[in-house]
């Protein structure tokens, strides 16, 4: 197997994961007119991770980090200030990251983002 098609094969597309109706919802708050009948547009990144260990925790731990990170990317067309938008986006941030991690479907990363989830916040 050539270089190129091992990378290919361990990538992952990350979509932001929002549902029509939620997004209908967004735009009849901020005043627009919401159309049930147009499918959503996601945006998506390729997350590579052909260069890293995932048996190991430190390669399990650089993909955790690029998939947040590129969850940030992905969800940040519906970052706003107010509370309403906060809560979209960590709605998308969080919906993405699972999504993403469910894809690579590996135990160790499964167990990282089990284990980062159930922390207290604050």
């Amino acid at each position: 197997m050539s270089q190129e098609s091992r990378t290919k094969s361990r990538s992952i597309s990350m979509a932001c994961i929002l549902t029509a109706g939620f997004l209908g919802l967004a735009g009849v708050a901020v005043g627009g007119t919401a159309q049930s009948a147009e499918k959503p547009v996601y945006d998506k990144i390729i997350v590579n991770f052909g260069d890293l260990n995932l048996d190991s925790p430190r390669g399990t731990q650089a993909l955790y980090a690029r998939l947040r990170n590129s969850a940030e990317d992905v969800c940040s067309s519906v970052e706003g200030r107010d509370l309403f938008f906060k809560r979209i986006w960590q709605s998308c941030f969080d919906q993405a990251v699972a999504a993403a991690v469910m894809q690579v479907n590996k135990p160790g990363l499964t167990t990282l983002y089990n284990q980062t989830i159930k922390r207290p916040k604050g």
